[in-house]
């Protein structure tokens, strides 16, 4: 079977957002959260953030066809005393959801419809983080859903895995009103919650789904066409080294089909470090 077939063009959704107002000096980002379950993600009809800025095709040049050399991990972020305890007192997912129900602090929660947890296989080996969540991962309540999560199944088909053989996650928990941005603050108290959502989790490797994940998980080094293709052994703050490597987002290569190859080049690396 070939690419074209294995990565069945899709009707574009909107563009995924920009990461303009993503990062900062301090490395904050967003965290992911929803209820894990089973899949349902081929089943909702997915568009991506109306208001949203394109994930561009930038004139820069790509990332190699094959996963490259290991780089240096992104040190975890720094936590406040109050927060790195009550993380630390989490030992399970179901404590940590609890957690993230119970959270003040974070108006996202109060504008959105729904927790958006994970969805797949707790135990998996693999970790898929995915974006901030958009309308329709709002109003089901799980990550990738819809065109992008069917494509995404489809991409994960050509390599032999199904979303049972995988965990996925957001970025963060909640869709923000009228899909604007997550602000520095949101980023800064929700991406503690990712790493210990990794922490708890344990998987073996992570996939990192588009360029704002990417930018947010990863050393800077340019947009994603760049970051991809590139295994970075990241260390989520359990001095544990995972091997975690960027690729392109569904939406991105609907709208970029022409990109397809560097993504099955990336599925192809993958699999080999599955084994």
């Amino acid at each position: 079977m070939g690419i074209d077939e294995i990565l069945l063009d899709m009707p574009a959704p909107d563009a995924v957002l920009s990461m303009s107002d993503l990062t900062s000096s301090e490395k904050t980002s967003q965290a992911g959260v929803s209820q894990a379950g089973t899949s349902q993600a081929g089943q909702a009809t997915s568009q991506a953030p109306d208001s949203a800025i394109p994930e561009t095709a930038a004139p820069e040049t790509a990332g190699p066809e094959t996963a490259g050399p290991v780089d240096n991990a992104v040190p975890h972020p720094a936590l406040t005393p109050d927060l790195s305890a009550s993380l630390a007192g989490i030992s399970d997912l179901e404590g940590l959801r609890d957690a993230l129900v119970a959270l003040d602090g974070c108006a996202l929660k109060h504008t959105a419809s729904n927790l958006i947890f994970a969805d797949g296989n707790p135990g998996a080996r693999l970790m898929v983080i995915g974006d901030v969540p958009g309308r329709d991962e709002d109003r089901v309540g799980l990550p990738l859903v819809g065109s992008d999560g069917q494509l995404l199944d489809r991409m994960l088909a050509s390599i032999g895995l199904s979303r049972a053989d995988i965990y996925i996650v957001p970025l963060i928990p909640w869709r923000p009103p009228g899909n604007r941005t997550p602000t520095a603050e949101e980023m800064a108290l929700l991406l503690p919650f990712l790493y210990r959502h990794v922490q708890l989790a344990a998987p073996e490797m992570i996939l990192l789904l588009g360029g704002v994940t990417a930018k947010t998980m990863l050393p800077p080094g340019g947009g994603i066409l760049k970051l991809r293709g590139r295994w970075h052994e990241i260390d989520y703050g359990d001095g544990t080294a995972r091997p975690t490597l960027a690729t392109l987002h569904p939406a991105y290569l609907t709208r970029s089909p022409a990109q397809k190859r560097l993504a099955f080049a990336d599925l192809v690396a993958l699999a080999g470090k599955l084994g």
